[in-house]
């Protein structure tokens, strides 16, 4: 009986663990864009910025919105999020802001851990 008890606790245990793993990957990343940062970096006139801060806002909004989607649509909605994002973009954005904000973006979701 002992050892039963025992088995079931750590089948429990584990299957907790990862599937903490598999939501903090999504949920723990935090959304919000410092503007301040990406104007500077991206070299943002004023027109610009305000249009980036409303695409940045959008964003957040659909990625919060992702992460708290059942397991089985998130993936897919990330992807929606990312390239509706992207799009947005690449209208507002020059070519060389627009490539640096690829890139900026790529390097920021593999820190966070979200793949696709």
């Amino acid at each position: 009986m002992k050892k039963v008890v025992c088995t079931i606790v750590a089948v429990l245990s584990i299957s907790a663990a990862s599937y903490a793993k598999d939501a903090a990957s999504y949920a723990s990343w935090n959304f919000d864009v410092n503007m301040n940062q990406l104007s500077h970096y991206l070299q943002l006139s004023s027109g610009q910025a305000d249009e980036v801060s409303d695409i940045c806002v959008h964003f957040t909004d659909q990625m919060r919105s992702a992460s708290f989607s059942s397991q089985k649509n998130r993936k897919e909605k990330f992807q929606k999020a990312v390239y509706a994002n992207l799009k947005l973009m690449k209208s507002t954005l020059t070519e060389e802001q627009y490539r640096k904000y690829v890139r900026l973006l790529n390097v920021t979701m593999q820190n966070n851990g979200v793949t696709f």
